[in-house]
């Protein structure tokens, strides 16, 4: 709810939707994705995944699992989940199944970082282990995948890979944007 007044401020409050999710139990983040209708918070048609966008937040399990997303050409709606029954050991130990993603899905992060590689974090907000290396999102989502003929492909377009300084503390932030391709 916190995001509405944003949106209106962009022009977007009509085209977005909020929902509560807990982004660390990604057999649910996968299951929204999937089959957003279950756990839409507003009726009405709900079209493809267009953008994630991430402001000051960092899940690295969340982002390694939507950089290895998997693409189809059909909207995620009309994908099939095959998960095992939630609740069952063999469950709750067993990673969850690939998220799939439609092409064109943007990923759009800030978030603070480091401004080289191995450089020292000199601030006590946030602490370092919440802070991105300078490269990390660009190797996460840059990584090439094979598929089953064993061809290559880039699975993620890097939009931007940018870094700028907060209003506050002059801490560096990464402005990172990056499409699905493959």
């Amino acid at each position: 709810r916190r995001c509405i007044p944003l949106w209106k401020n962009h022009g977007v409050d009509d085209i977005t939707d909020s929902i509560l999710l807990n982004l660390n139990k990604l057999p649910v983040v996968r299951d929204h994705f999937m089959n957003p209708s279950k756990l839409q918070s507003q009726p009405g048609p709900h079209s493809d995944i267009l953008c994630i966008f991430a402001i000051r937040f960092l899940n690295r399990k969340l982002l390694s699992y939507i950089a290895n997303s998997h693409t189809i050409d059909e909207p995620p709606t009309t994908i099939a989940t095959a998960s095992l029954a939630k609740g069952s050991k063999i469950a709750m130990h067993s990673p969850p199944s690939p998220l799939v993603l439609p092409l064109g899905t943007i990923v759009a992060i800030s978030h603070f970082c480091k401004p080289e590689e191995g450089a020292d974090w000199n601030f006590d907000h946030p602490k370092e282990s919440s802070v991105l290396d300078r490269w990390e999102l660009k190797n996460l989502f840059g990584a090439v995948c094979a598929n089953a003929n064993d061809d290559s492909k880039q699975r993620w377009q890097i939009v931007k890979d940018d870094l700028a300084f907060d209003g506050d503390h002059g801490r560096t932030l990464i402005q990172f944007v990056a499409r699905k391709v493959a």
